[in-house]
């Protein structure tokens, strides 16, 4: 657990299962990580997937006791489908999207 940590800059990395989710069938399951964080810079990284689900499972994980968040997307990442990005919206209370104009787009 990361317990003081309020802002996370993540530069790069997969959002596969389980991103920024407790193990399981670990001490600390079913726990908030990082329990204090209000913003999450997620910077060119890469679905493991394919989908933002990985993404969306954890902002509602992190904010399913009324905690706030904040979210800021930015770089070289494919664009996300309006509905995804409307998901995203419903679960923070600030998104900031600045998407790299060269990226290539969902169809």
């Amino acid at each position: 657990m990361m317990p003081n940590v309020e802002l996370l800059h993540i530069l790069g990395v997969e959002l596969s299962k389980g991103f920024l989710q407790p193990n399981p069938d670990g001490p600390h399951a079913n726990t908030k990580l990082l329990p204090l964080l209000k913003m999450l810079r997620l910077e060119d990284v890469i679905l493991g997937d394919g989908s933002w689900s990985n993404l969306t499972t954890y902002l509602a994980h992190q904010t399913s006791d009324g905690q706030t968040i904040s979210l800021e997307m930015v770089g070289g990442f494919h664009y996300t489908r309006p509905e995804v990005e409307n998901e995203m919206k419903g679960l923070v209370t600030e998104f900031i999207h600045q998407g790299d104009p060269g990226a290539e787009e969902d169809e």
